[in-house]
């Protein structure tokens, strides 16, 4: 089980998971929830690694199936995501999926399959799903991810085990940071920490890519404005955006993740410099989480190809809305 030490802090998820291999019980299907960068895929791949593993000790992280799975390679773990050409999350490819639940594993006694992102699925694919989930043959295992179980159907949720997955603290989250860039001052990687709130992940992946690193710079700019009513600056900023979708749907998410620490900081969870004070005090806990909603909601719109400019202005309408009413 040394590997599990290695998954930072989630100390309580780390021990019901041992509890359910000591127990004998490991659950035929898991829902792992948390933030984007957190962890959750890299936790799936543990769970499986408890389930296939040829060791005493589970997981071992040392035998063979433990290396295929962490090496992704293991042909009795497969792993779906959403955003993959080959829309794994389509009904049809769903129903291909429960057909293939009834082949007996390959090289194990467990068939795994982690799910990625599932509240990204429409309500007729979580209703697909939820037909194998219900009554899985015994050598299967779903590990399902989410970042919201409110995006997650009543019914699915009550035929899974749900486990909450934790960004770290800062502090460790920054020594993670400086073990994985050498190259990076101590000073860098913690404020890099206290800005993605503990999100390895996220912090990880803003350091290694520039042009994501300017796309967190202008939604940190973008969260000024907006705790400073600045709405025509806001505006331009949006246009920059402008035939640029791609960039446009990671500026909000970067953006969304701003106000989830503004609320961290505004209840005491966050680094109290995150955002000058002067500009925390415009905004509330409440208009922060509404501003989150509209964000999600121009993101969708985003994605069903409404123009950059017309989500940008509904974006920036939305938000005076909130702070005015």
């Amino acid at each position: 089980m040394e590997i599990l030490k290695q998954f930072y802090s989630n100390e309580k998820v780390k021990q019901t998971l041992v509890n359910f291999i000591t127990d004998g019980r490991l659950p035929h299907a898991l829902l792992l929830e948390g933030e984007a960068g957190c962890g959750k895929t890299h936790f799936a791949r543990l769970v499986a690694c408890a389930a296939l593993c040829n060791s005493t000790q589970k997981p071992c992280g040392q035998c063979r199936s433990c290396r295929l799975i962490l090496q992704d390679n293991h042909p009795d773990v497969l792993v779906l995501s959403p955003d993959t050409p080959e829309k794994p999350y389509s009904v049809s490819a769903l129903r291909d999926l429960i057909l293939s639940c009834y082949v007996l594993p390959n090289d194990g006694e467990k068939k795994v399959y982690i799910l990625r992102n599932i509240h990204e699925m429409s309500e007729q694919a979580q209703n697909t799903l939820l037909k194998i989930i219900e009554e899985p043959p015994a050598h299967v295992i779903f590990i399902l991810t989410c970042q919201s179980r409110a995006r997650i159907l009543p019914t699915i949720l009550s035929r899974v085990v749900t486990l909450p997955i934790s960004p770290c603290p800062e502090e460790l989250c920054a020594q993670a940071l400086l073990e994985r860039n050498p190259s990076a001052s101590e000073e860098d990687c913690l404020r890099m920490a206290r800005q993605c709130g503990g999100n390895i992940g996220r912090a990880l992946t803003i350091m290694q890519d520039e042009k994501l690193s300017s796309i967190y710079d202008k939604a940190q700019e973008a969260a000024k404005l907006i705790c400073a009513g600045s709405e025509f600056d806001l505006l331009c900023l949006l246009n920059s955006y402008n035939r640029k979708k791609e960039e446009f749907l990671l500026f909000l998410t970067e953006l969304r993740q701003i106000f989830v620490q503004i609320i961290r900081q505004k209840n005491g969870g966050a680094d109290k410099n995150f955002l000058p004070e002067s500009l925390l005090h415009r905004v509330s806990a409440l208009q922060s989480m509404r501003i989150i909603d509209i964000i999600d909601t121009v993101s969708a719109e985003a994605n069903q190809n409404v123009s950059v400019a017309l989500a940008g202005a509904h974006l920036c309408s939305a938000i005076q809305q909130i702070l005015h009413s």
